[in-house]
């Protein structure tokens, strides 16, 4: 298959994935309809100001930066309530350039909750613990953290200074500038557990990176989840091939494989990752099916590698590690409601 690995220019710093509380965003943009979805193009490569989009996740808080209007600032707030989405045709036009047509990323917003206005005249007296939380972020994550502002006019006197917003459509908004920014305590999400950021984004991350027990790896690229699929229902089959199944066949629900096995017949639940983990995600349809069917296999492939062709389009994946666990019941004491969290049995499976 022509194509090649992915490769680092094409990752993400995601830094906040080890700190659940880091639930923010901020979007930067002199729109009218503030509130509406998150919208931005899909290029060939990495744009991480239009490529951040992809990894907010339901419950998420997005707040909203104005450009339009004599006076910048923070002007509301709005949760996110689906997933990332890509979609075919989406036209936008460049900062310095003519109107493009593209595929594009998209996140649907609830309710517009007005703020302030909060100016950046009115950050100004708060520069400096701004700035400081940037500096203190970049060396506790070494690497950029898509900060939401800047100071301008660095060596200019303190009076000649100035805050902006990012150079960018989308950024991190990191929680500990609630503690900072006066005016925004209403944004902050109340009552937050770690339970409930459990999905992190697969898209623009490292292949093998580890994410936290207890959380599932989900990717909005509907190519990079397609490749993921196949190569991990490929090792499935590369597995049962090398025990002497017979009758190998794909079912999709609510079991991914039936094959046979020493004359028994078996089913199997397959999950795929690119990344590392030790959580994945069960229906309740999969969930039901496993506790009824006599005999079920739970097989896992993460680390697996997407990869990329000449445009940065995933065509493929290879590799991954496999783990099995045979005649597998789901534990009730390792599920965690809405779908279904399902923390793996320890001991990493049998390989």
């Amino acid at each position: 298959m022509r194509g090649k690995s992915t490769m680092s220019s094409v990752t993400l710093n995601t830094w906040w994935v080890s700190e659940p509380e880091q639930r923010y965003w901020m979007e930067i943009t002199d729109r009218a309809d503030l509130g509406g979805p998150l919208e931005s193009p899909k290029l060939e490569r990495l744009t991480w100001g239009y490529d951040l989009v992809s990894h907010v996740q339901p419950g998420d808080r997005v707040l909203h930066w104005s450009t339009r209007g004599s006076a910048s600032g923070l002007v509301g707030w709005s949760e996110v309530t689906s997933y990332p989405s890509v979609v075919a045709s989406y036209s936008w036009t460049p900062r310095h350039g003519e109107r493009r047509s593209t595929a594009g990323w998209r996140v649907e917003l609830g309710e517009f909750h007005p703020l302030g206005p909060i100016t950046a005249v009115d950050l100004l007296p708060h520069l400096d613990k701004i700035v400081a939380i940037d500096q203190r972020l970049k060396k506790r994550h070494r690497g950029a953290v898509y900060f939401p502002l800047t100071r301008y006019g660095a060596g200019r006197a303190a009076d000649k200074q100035e805050i902006r917003a990012t150079q960018a459509y989308f950024v991190k908004f990191p929680a500990e500038l609630f503690g900072i920014i006066p005016g925004i305590v209403d944004a902050r999400i109340d009552g937050m557990s770690v339970t409930e950021s459990v999905t992190v984004a697969e898209d623009f991350q490292r292949p093998g990176k580890k994410i936290g027990r207890g959380r599932v790896a989900r990717a909005a690229d509907p190519a990079l989840r397609r490749a993921i699929e196949r190569r991990s229902l490929d090792v499935a089959r590369e597995y049962y091939d090398s025990i002497g199944g017979l009758g190998y066949r794909e079912v999709g629900a609510p079991y991914d494989v039936a094959v046979v096995v020493d004359g028994t017949p078996r089913h199997c639940e397959v999950k795929g990752s690119s990344l590392t983990v030790d959580t994945v995600e069960l229906t309740i349809n999969e969930v039901e099916h496993a506790d009824l069917f006599p005999i079920v296999d739970l097989i896992v492939v993460d680390g697996i590698e997407p990869i990329r062709n000449d445009s940065n389009e995933v065509v493929g994946a290879v590799g991954g590690r496999l783990r099995v666990w045979t005649s597998w019941v789901p534990a009730s004491n390792a599920l965690q409601a809405t779908k279904f969290a399902y923390t793996l049995p320890a001991g990493g499976g049998r390989v």
